[in-house]
């Protein structure tokens, strides 16, 4: 299994599972584009060789070879030769802050609060399983996903992320582990910003032990509730943030 900076990650395994529409090529480099800007895949991280990917994704080795072509071609990947090379993610690939202000005021306060409701509601639909499912191992899993304090807004960015990804795969779920993901790439590096801000991330980090705590009590209404509170106090961030521009 590929290790994420946390170790090892059973949501990050949800990039790779079998792709349906076999032979396509862009559909394997959406994947890991996706995971790149979710924070799954970071600067640096080695990916599996062509054939790992092949048989990974269900795909054809020429198929895999494509993608990978594609990726380093457009910058999202580096190849190195030799006895430790293998195909890595470029090192100049990490969410910047500009970025996301960018994205941020090029997005409608309309359009934030639709994907909002739409993370909500599959992230609300893990929790609720994850809690009916959920044993001893997974819970101190997931707890290992709450952010210390003093880490910086990128590594709190990608806790947060793998917190909802480990929900899901709690939850035995690899199909709302990948809807988790596409929407968190809608969200794209969005998600950067009011982790900067101290205030967010004293409230997210209770939010977050309120809902491993629900999950370890096999409360499926509390689980639900706690998750819709931390993606509405990110959605409420961003929505404040962006109104100081008007």
């Amino acid at each position: 299994m590929l290790l994420s900076p946390k170790g090892a990650s059973r949501s990050l395994a949800a990039v790779f599972t079998p792709i349906k529409s076999r032979g396509l090529v862009d559909e394997v480099c959406g994947r890991i584009e996706q995971a790149v800007e979710t924070g799954l895949l970071t600067s640096g991280q080695r990916l599996p060789n062509e054939t790992e990917l092949a048989a990974a994704l269900g795909v054809s080795a020429v198929t895999a070879r494509e993608a990978l072509s594609q990726l380093r071609a457009s910058g999202i990947i580096r190849t190195a030769r030799g006895r430790s090379g293998g195909s890595f993610i470029a090192d100049d690939v990490l969410p910047s802050r500009e970025r996301a202000l960018a994205q941020l005021h090029e997005l409608s306060r309309l359009q934030i609060r639709d994907l909002a409701l739409h993370y909500q509601a599959i992230a609300a639909a893990c929790a609720g399983v994850a809690s009916r499912r959920s044993d001893a191992a997974d819970v101190a899993t997931l707890r290992s996903f709450i952010p210390a304090a003093d880490d910086d807004s990128l590594s709190w960015r990608l806790a947060l992320s793998e917190f909802l990804l480990e929900v899901a795969a709690i939850a035995r779920s690899a199909r709302l582990a990948r809807e988790l993901i596409r929407l968190q790439a809608d969200l794209g590096t969005l998600t950067l910003l009011p982790c900067a801000d101290p205030g967010y991330r004293g409230r997210t980090t209770v939010i977050l032990g309120d809902v491993a705590a629900a999950i370890e009590a096999h409360d499926p209404g509390a689980a639900e509730t706690g998750v819709k509170a931390l993606i509405s106090a990110t959605t409420d961030w961003l929505l404040t943030e962006q109104a100081k521009s008007y």
